[in-house]
């Protein structure tokens, strides 16, 4: 087994310094994701994007979907997230963490300057990190530091209150500069200038990028999102199409997915009845056909595995075969929430399966309310559930913690803490190995996104779930269907 990039525990390497008040230009963009489902474009357009002016663009504190979206194009975080969840280094300049693995001390780039020409100090990083442990959207992922303090103008410590040797795939939070009464400004290749993106002259992008400007139209909801992409008036939507909501969207467009930390599963009363014998839950799991759950009823939008950790993460073990024939099969009662038709046809889906292993399944389809209460009251055998991970899959929520409804399983999660300890993969192979033992519960896939381009007049789009456009300055927007075909063409030639 082996990780596609080994985070050290003990540092972690920024790939470039800066000088000037310019950024660095990435030399390897991730793998170009395959459009799942592409349509031949039909027509033409100006490459324009949804915002929301009468929301804040604040990419902390800020609500509006349209928005925060946008926060890829102007914002950086000390470290972007690739395709892989791997932290590459943006304005970060190394992370250290000390002995007792409770201390980080991160040095910020220097030579980095904000889009109006100020220069990026520590202070930036110190105020902004302070800002989200607070902020709704990331106060669950920094729920472990317990201190953010400038040591120096380009040095910062954090302080955790357990060891984490992935942290730094927590720190793509946006740094930004704060106005008073106005958005913050970033350090992102564009900046927002009237009512459109225009490029940042400070940043090391500017003459690499595919748009001189890219023209903001205004949508206030989100049938006015969908409806101003359908008509073309903007060229990029986002949905998940587990989601009932994901209904709607239409037109020509290619469809490009990318990983996410979502998590699909299903849950286990470990407390009484079947499920409490580790046996049980073993043949649970191991009955399921998850590529088969994946394809029929999300329609390829998901990475099936047994693990809790994405397979997009690296290369993990094989799970093997739990439980026995011999294993007693029983009656069990799965239940689900009622608002979700597609949770409830995987819920239908993986109760045909377990027929099969020799199990006789009910399924339950409650009203959110009342599938709340049946999970804190445990009145279930098996639930199935969607939690969003943080990005260093960290499981403790659903083993230990306020997730933790069919009971805690404090075995596994001593082994997920020695291996946020190190990071080590001697120590993710034990926890693994106690997850698959005892295993406390059934994944089912790790849910995708899905970036929705209209005309496929843009090439070169890796969506991450960290930012919807990464690597933007390795993007080309045609102007029409005959010169992308031909502009294609001719890079075939050139090769």
């Amino acid at each position: 087994m082996k990780r596609k990039t080994q985070l050290a525990a003990l540092a972690v390497a920024g790939a470039l310094l800066l000088s000037g008040c310019t950024a660095a230009t990435e030399e390897n963009p991730a793998p170009s994701a395959a459009p799942t489902g592409t349509v031949q474009p039909v027509q033409t357009g100006t490459f324009s994007l949804a915002y929301d002016p009468k929301q804040t663009m604040h990419p902390i504190t800020g609500t509006n979907g349209a928005n925060l979206e946008l926060g890829g194009l102007v914002y950086q975080g000390l470290y972007e997230l690739d395709q892989s969840f791997q932290p590459q280094p943006r304005l970060c300049a190394g992370a250290t963490a000390g002995s007792d693995g409770l201390t980080w001390t991160v040095e910020v780039a220097q030579g980095v300057c904000f889009s109006d020409g100020t220069p990026l100090t520590a202070a930036h990083v110190v105020s902004s990190l302070e800002t989200a442990r607070t902020a709704t959207r990331y106060q669950n992922r920094l729920s472990g530091v317990t201190g953010v303090a400038q040591t120096g103008t380009y040095t910062l410590t954090i302080t955790l209150s357990r060891p984490n040797a992935n942290l730094p795939a927590l720190l793509d939070i946006p740094v930004v500069l704060e106005r008073e009464g106005q958005d913050p400004l970033g350090t992102g290749p564009y900046l927002l200038q009237d009512g459109a993106l225009v490029p940042n002259p400070y940043s090391g992008l500017v003459d690499a990028l595919p748009a001189e400007t890219i023209p903001l139209v205004e949508v206030s909801t989100p049938d006015r999102r969908k409806a101003a992409f359908d008509s073309g008036e903007v060229w990029i939507a986002t949905t998940q199409f587990s989601d009932p909501q994901a209904v709607g969207y239409s037109g020509t467009c290619e469809v490009f997915d990318y990983p996410t930390s979502q998590l699909l599963y299903l849950g286990f009363q470990t407390q009484r009845g079947a499920c409490a014998d580790a046996a049980v839950r073993q043949r649970i799991s191991s009955a399921l056909n998850r590529d088969s759950l994946v394809q029929v009823q999300l329609s390829g939008h998901g990475d099936p595995t047994p693990w809790p950790i994405s397979p997009a993460w690296g290369e993990l073990p094989e799970w093997t075969q739990g439980g026995t024939e011999e294993t007693t099969g029983g009656s069990l009662t799965l239940i689900v929430n009622e608002d979700n038709s597609t949770r409830q046809q995987v819920a239908q889906a993986v109760a045909n399966q377990l027929e099969g292993a020799g199990f006789t399944v009910t399924v339950k389809s409650l009203a959110w309310e009342d599938y709340v209460s049946a999970l804190e009251r445990g009145n279930f055998d098996l639930y199935l559930g969607q939690v969003q991970l943080t990005s260093d899959f960290d499981l403790t929520a659903l083993l230990t913690g306020s997730l933790s409804y069919g009971g805690t399983q404090s075995e596994v999660q001593e082994l997920l803490n020695a291996w946020r300890r190190t990071g080590g993969e001697t120590e993710l192979e034990a926890y693994l190995a106690g997850f698959a033992q005892q295993t406390p519960l059934a994944p089912i896939c790790f849910l995708r996104g899905s970036l929705l381009v209209r005309w496929g007049l843009v090439t070169g789009v890796t969506p991450t779930q960290s930012n919807l456009y990464a690597n933007v300055d390795q993007w080309t927007i045609w102007s029409s269907v005959e010169d992308k075909n031909a502009g294609i063409q001719q890079q075939d030639k050139d090769k």
